[in-house]
């Protein structure tokens, strides 16, 4: 007999790789690249017999049969090392098709403990029970485990992505973020098609270790495999926020406003917001108004306030004055009516202006009536009315706030009427 592995010619899977664990793990079985054919000690006839007869058995998914013919033969192969751990590894393979992992673990690990693999064989174990420990959660020593496995890897052979990313994931559960860097960054060196989630896990240590340039390199790898995926872009602008880059950080805000990615109100906030700041003001009433007219920023006072002062840093005062009505209609507001009062000036909207002026806002205080009455008064003085001008200007200056404005202009209103008398 050569070895276990004569015995399995029908089923590769059985070559003693863990069938169906691979659903369960995130990281598949495979069988190591250094499993190549060693020569291995001749196992017994009867373990021969009985592992043959385990092997059929397990094919058609008869586990308590096969369980039972490997029982059977471990009580007569105890004087062999060899015998006896082929044995127990075949138990662990029949009790991990069973999901009975614990069993498994046992089984694995007393396959290990006679030391009686050749390499080929160990390895698979190694490699498979450090895959069941990670899963069952003792991390520690799925890490340990796995670590030998690849110290036993034949000279020139590579460590598979797989592994690399599953020692990754280990050590991550340990809260050993700077051990992460290494397997991962590895694990996508060597996979043509890494998955998103092992740029995740990246992106994580390096979070964790506060290298924010490093990840945000990672960050700019994953916004181009997802750009469809705004909490991305959103984490590429924080985090170049974080380093005092705003450019890069308005930049990626931008990106994910132009994929249509926005659905919140905050993301319209957070970029007009930024606009803004970065002295842009046009594009962030351009982006609120779209906000407002999806519907996925709330049609509210405080809301279109905030437009009007968008629109009123762009200087599009039209579009400013829409959005102070806006904000009025849905809340009677003192400081709120006094700027677009201000701005119906600027407009020379002197007739809106009036309108406006009779209908105080609620909450009006000396300092607001004081300057209503100067923007009327000046009005009035535009629409030819200097008479009713001159009234306005005196009331306005019986208010202390208003009085310097209002006196500069009552002499010249009073010189005004007598000239034209």
């Amino acid at each position: 007999m050569n070895g276990i592995k004569r015995l399995l010619p029908r089923k590769a899977a059985l070559s003693l790789m863990v069938v169906g664990l691979s659903a369960t793990l995130n990281v598949a079985m495979v069988q190591p690249a250094s499993a190549a054919p060693k020569k291995a000690p001749e196992l017994r006839q009867i373990t021969y017999k009985y592992l043959l007869k385990a092997q059929e058995q397990l094919a058609e998914d008869d586990y308590p049969a096969a369980q039972a013919s490997l029982e059977h033969v471990l009580g007569k192969v105890s004087g062999s090392k060899y015998d006896k751990a082929a044995v127990n590894q075949m138990l662990g393979v029949v009790y991990a098709n069973q999901e009975q992992f614990d069993n498994a673990l046992k089984f694995f690990r007393a396959s290990l403990s006679e030391d009686g693999l050749h390499v080929p064989a160990a390895q698979q174990v190694r490699y498979n029970l450090s895959q069941l420990l990670m899963m069952k959660g003792e991390y520690k020593e799925g890490v340990e485990v796995l670590l030998e496995w690849m110290a036993n890897l034949e000279e020139g052979v590579a460590v598979p992505a797989r592994a690399w990313i599953m020692l990754a994931n280990g050590y991550s559960r340990l809260n050993q973020w700077e051990n992460v860097i290494e397997p991962a960054t590895k694990a996508i060196e060597v996979s043509k098609e890494p998955p998103e989630s092992w740029y995740t896990l990246l992106l994580a240590a390096h979070y964790e270790l506060k290298d924010i340039p490093s990840a945000i390199k990672v960050l700019e790898t994953l916004v181009k495999i997802a750009p469809e995926k705004k909490k991305y872009w959103l984490q590429l602008s924080g985090m170049n926020i974080s380093i005092k880059r705003d450019r890069q950080a308005l930049a990626a805000l931008r990106a994910a406003y132009r994929h249509g990615l926005f659905d919140k109100e905050s993301d319209y906030t957070q970029l007009a917001n930024f606009l803004t700041y970065r002295r842009v003001p046009y594009q962030a009433g351009i982006v609120y108004q779209e906000g407002l007219d999806k519907g996925i920023v709330e049609a509210s006072f405080d809301n279109y306030k905030r437009l009007a002062n968008f629109w009123s840093h762009a200087k599009e005062s039209r579009r400013a004055v829409e959005a102070f009505y806006e904000a009025l209609a849905l809340k009677s507001d003192a400081d709120l009516q006094l700027k677009l009062g201000r701005m119906l000036a600027q407009s020379e909207r002197f007739d809106e202006l009036l309108k406006l002026a009779a209908d105080p806002a609620e909450g009006m205080k000396d300092k607001h009536t004081g300057e209503m009455l100067f923007l009327s008064g000046m009005a009035h003085y535009q629409l030819g009315d200097t008479r009713r001008s001159l009234e306005l200007m005196r009331k306005a200056a019986e208010i202390k706030s208003s009085r310097g404005k209002a006196n500069s202009w009552i002499g010249f209103l009073e010189q005004d009427l007598k000239s034209s008398s």
